[in-house]
């Protein structure tokens, strides 16, 4: 018998869990039942499971209103990213727009004190070699521009046209050590010529020791090479240096022009005298 019972424990306690169940039903069915003895234990039971069940479902509501929440804010986060991209672009764009316009100005009224036959030009390349430094405008003789004509900016003097196409012209800058521009010192008056060096900074060459020449002088252009009007800035004495013997003194020049910062310019006629 306990053998039989042994082999068979599992499906004798079903069997009995099953008619123990099936009793109560039948006398609760026949009103005979006054107390459930099983309902408050279940209920017991159940309560930390039902508990922790409304729990976990409150929690999942949480995260997947959190969730919601952020793919929101990421979607609005790009969107705003993109929006401040387009007004970055658009502030830089206005900044351009302004400093060109502010070029302009300043070179209407440099124009303004030069001869009437002043053009604009825009720099369209540039060519700063260790023999040849020049650039290239947008304007040539279609455009009234002529060999030997000056080229000027609102900082000071630039250069003069050696070269010229139908819709373009190539200038020799000051940087250049073929170049030469007639200059006198503003505060003396001494005279010299501005040109570029091959061995650094542009110089003033020809001045005499005798001139009174000092450090910070600004050099002017004299009007007297028949290329630049009178007056017009080239830059300021940078270092003097007298020696021992010869005729001349050595003046190292900074230009008031940086040729590589220079995008529009005027070029003056240099057969029109200075007004």
């Amino acid at each position: 018998m306990l053998a039989f019972v042994r082999r068979n424990q599992v499906l004798l306690a079903s069997f009995l869990c099953v008619l123990f169940s099936l009793l109560i039903l039948s006398a609760a069915a026949r009103g005979r039942l006054q107390r459930d003895p099983i309902g408050p234990l279940l209920l017991e039971l159940m309560r930390p499971l039902q508990i922790g069940a409304q729990a976990t479902v409150a929690k999942l509501k949480e995260i997947q209103h959190r969730y919601g929440t952020f793919r929101g804010l990421a979607s609005e986060n790009d969107r705003l990213k993109g929006r401040i991209t387009e007004l970055e672009a658009e502030r830089n764009r206005l900044l351009e727009v302004e400093a060109t316009n502010r070029r302009f100005r300043e070179l209407l009224e440099l124009r303004s004190q030069l001869p009437s036959g002043s053009l604009t030009a825009t720099v369209i390349s540039n060519s700063a070699s260790t023999w040849f430094r020049s650039f290239v405008l947008d304007k040539g003789s279609a455009d009234g521009v002529l060999q030997g004509m000056a080229v000027v900016s609102p900082v000071g003097v630039a250069g003069q046209v050696v070269a010229v196409t139908s819709r373009s012209a190539k200038v020799l800058l000051v940087t250049d050590p073929h170049s030469g521009v007639d200059v006198i010192v503003q505060r003396s008056r001494a005279r010299g010529i501005v040109s570029g060096s091959l061995e650094g900074a542009p110089i003033m060459k020809y001045v005499k020791r005798s001139e009174d020449i000092q450090e910070g002088d600004r050099l002017i252009t004299s009007g007297l090479d028949g290329t630049f009007p009178k007056g017009l800035l080239v830059g300021t004495v940078a270092k003097v240096r007298k020696k021992s013997f010869g005729l001349f003194q050595y003046v190292e020049v900074s230009l008031a022009v940086d040729p590589s910062r220079i995008e529009e310019v005027l070029v003056v006629s240099a057969e029109t005298p200075s007004q």
